[in-house]
């Protein structure tokens, strides 16, 4: 069943078409990619997914509610967490406190509790404490738990910005490009990240990537966007064939032979 689903999204900046009429299902369970060359829209689709952009047509399901409309706050406590091409960490802050930001989208206590420090306030500081310095020794980065993280390495901050999703307890995880910048070695890591992130606590993940190593070693399904226009879908060998892809990516008739 597909957790996500597009259902002729359309997104217009003025005479620009960024989205036209896009109709693509992420299942629940499965990693899905969508690729396209530079420019083809893909990145506006997550911006869509999230709120940060309003449709100018079509509608966004999550498990059957549609999203259109919805603030990006709402969004992530509907279960839907994203990272970034470029890392935006709070990069002043600690590892720590950048990961227990993720929490207060799902805080109980209301601001009278706030305001008294009394002990329900106090319990659940504790407890989002706790959590935080769990998630980040699941992601290998309790070393940097008092480090600004700006100061981490380029894969650690990576890392801890996954982590930082993942404590929002997400259904569905958007990784846009997380592997920009990396060297080969890093790629590797990602991959064996990614592959525990789903088997650990089966998360549906969407990701937009440019390293088609990591696209067809680990994805089920891959979506191809050109101009803002799905122009091919299916499994990563299905996708790697199709004629209108290599002319996407290649040129003009670069599937003709």
């Amino acid at each position: 069943m597909a957790l996500l689903e597009l259902q002729g999204v359309s997104r217009r900046f003025g005479g620009l078409q960024a989205v036209a009429d896009l109709t693509l299902q992420v299942p629940e369970g499965e990693l899905t990619a969508l690729i396209g060359p530079n420019g083809a829209g893909k990145t506006t689709v997550f911006n869509l997914i999230t709120g940060v952009y309003r449709p100018t047509g079509g509608r966004i399901l999550f498990d059957g509610q549609d999203l259109v409309g919805l603030p990006p706050a709402a969004i992530v406590q509907r279960g839907i967490a994203r990272t970034f091409q470029s890392i935006r960490l709070f990069k002043g802050l600690t590892a720590l406190e950048n990961v227990r930001i993720a929490h207060f989208a799902r805080v109980t206590y209301g601001p009278g509790a706030w305001l008294s420090r009394g002990r329900p306030f106090r319990e659940e500081e504790e407890a989002i404490l706790a959590a935080s310095y769990q998630w980040l020794e699941r992601f290998g980065l309790a070393r940097y738990a008092l480090e600004p993280a700006g100061s981490l390495p380029y894969g650690d901050q990576r890392r801890l910005e996954i982590a930082r999703a993942m404590a929002t307890r997400p259904r569905l995880l958007l990784l846009d490009e997380p592997a920009a910048g990396m060297n080969p070695a890093e790629v590797e890591a990602l991959m064996e990240l990614i592959r525990w992130l789903q088997a650990s606590f089966q998360v549906t993940i969407f990701l937009i990537e440019h390293q088609m190593r990591m696209v067809m070693g680990l994805c089920q399904v891959v979506h191809v966007l050109d101009f803002g226009r799905l122009i091919a879908s299916g499994t990563p060998d299905e996708v790697r064939r199709h004629p209108r892809v290599l002319e996407a990516y290649l040129g003009q008739g670069a599937g003709g032979s």
